[in-house]
């Protein structure tokens, strides 16, 4: 049975981003994967302009003008990352065949962002980096690796940082999967 399995890779604007798809390309995906990339934005609506109480704008209209050109900054800006993510992995032997922008309002995290996208479209295996944080930065600015790890409804790879004494083409033992 020749079945395509489905690889969704978290990328983000960290430096880790790199290494992920470098690791992805020479040591986990095949020409008969699909890959999906995704990229999670977050960008918040303006809900209020200063003048406006005064009468400086017309109201609605221009917070409505303003709070689309967020949006589509937001779009171009993910939409560009997302590309050149995808331009890195065909460097490397490997290619993306879905580039996924999520919008995410503050109101969403991130990772419950990429967590919901990944339990939808059911992928085989979800691939993130992690930053090395230790259990204090995970407590106080939340993993997005780690809960993807016990969230997500998918088997979870999670890329380790290179060891700084090692280069990345030696380094075998920096990732950790979770299967669930």
């Amino acid at each position: 049975k020749d079945t395509k399995r489905t690889v969704v890779v978290s990328v983000d604007d960290s430096p880790m981003t790199d290494h992920v798809l470098k690791w992805c390309a020479r040591r986990i995906l095949t020409n008969k994967d699909k890959v999906v990339l995704v990229h999670a934005v977050e960008y918040s609506n303006v809900t209020f302009l200063p003048g406006s109480e005064i009468g400086a704008f017309s109201g609605g209209t221009v917070l409505a003008d303003v709070n689309e050109a967020i949006r589509k900054a937001a779009v171009e800006k993910g939409t560009k990352f997302l590309q050149e993510c995808s331009k890195k992995l065909s460097a490397e032997g490997s290619a993306a065949n879905e580039l996924k922008l999520l919008l995410v309002h503050p109101s969403t995290s991130v990772k419950g962002a990429i967590c919901n996208y990944t339990d939808d479209i059911k992928p085989d295996l979800v691939v993130c980096g992690s930053r090395g944080m230790g259990a204090m930065g995970r407590a106080f600015l939340g993993s997005t690796s780690d809960y993807l790890m016990h969230n997500a409804k998918c088997s979870t790879m999670i890329v380790k940082p290179p060891p700084s004494s090692e280069s990345e083409t030696t380094a075998g033992n920096d990732a950790r999967l979770h299967c669930g």
